[in-house]
């Protein structure tokens, strides 16, 4: 007579929980994010990388050439006043701003990256998010944020 006992192999929670997973589609996009959001634990960085032209480069990729690049960030100072905003708006002055910088020692995105963090945490601002470095024509690299 033919054995039709049906026997189960042991398995772990966590292994039946992933027969249920289901996978959709990832826009590009989205999957740039989250190995970026990976490499801001990987490299325990604060800000969040806000650039993905390239899509999911490695901490080495050079964006930039071969050398030292100072990065400077241009902020609103916390006790700006109303007044000092419009003058700025209406003049072009600089009254409600402060700035502050750091240096990457190369071209990198681990490199641009730590400079960008120091930055925003010597800003203590809450715009956490970078989003471009504009080359200035002395060669320094004007950080750009968002929130």
């Amino acid at each position: 007579m033919l054995d039709t006992t049906v026997k189960f192999e042991d398995v772990s929670a966590e292994t039946i929980a992933m027969e249920f997973v289901q996978f959709e589609d990832t826009d590009a996009d989205t999957l740039a994010m989250e190995h970026f959001d990976d490499m801001r634990g990987d490299l325990g960085m604060q800000s969040i990388w806000d650039i993905r032209d390239g899509g999911s480069m490695s901490a080495d990729q050079a964006l930039l050439g071969n050398r030292e690049y100072k990065v400077v960030y241009e902020y609103v100072r916390a006790d700006a006043t109303t007044e000092d905003l419009n003058a700025d708006i209406n003049d072009g002055g600089k009254r409600s701003s402060a700035q502050v910088s750091s240096f990457a020692i190369d071209g990198t995105i681990k490199s641009l990256w730590a400079a960008a963090d120091s930055c925003i945490k010597q800003s203590g601002t809450h715009h956490m998010f970078i989003e471009n470095f504009e080359v200035q024509d002395d060669g320094t690299l004007l950080l750009e944020t968002g929130s």
